[in-house]
């Protein structure tokens, strides 16, 4: 079987976000963590707070839960989110301050005219 791609996150959920998440399974109340993967339609959350009913079962998962993102909220958007992969190579062109572009362009004439 093969490895799946690494998904791209087109979510409203970043890497550090502190975030809400629902109780289920054993947990008996809702909790709170921060955000460390991102999947196609779950999260990773590293459980930071919640109910000291649930010490037990946070300390089975090993302070960490995959939550789905429709039961998800977000409490504090990161200040520092991981960038995100672009479309398609003229997202990074349009970045690029313009001089830069422009050598580039040359550079690829040059080699065409070679």
């Amino acid at each position: 079987m093969m490895a799946k791609e690494p998904v791209e996150n087109m979510s409203e959920f970043d890497l550090g976000d502190f975030v809400a998440g629902k109780k289920f399974a054993n947990f008996e109340h809702d909790f709170k963590g921060i955000v460390e993967r991102i999947y196609e339609h779950s999260l990773l959350v590293n459980i930071t707070e919640f109910d000291p009913e649930d010490t037990a079962t946070v300390n089975e998962y090993n302070h960490r839960a995959v939550v789905r993102m429709s039961e998800t909220k977000i409490l504090i958007k990161t200040d520092n989110p991981a960038p995100r992969p672009s479309l398609d190579d003229e997202d990074e062109d349009d970045e690029m301050p313009a001089d830069l572009v422009e050598e580039d362009e040359d550079e690829e004439d040059e080699k065409e005219e070679d």
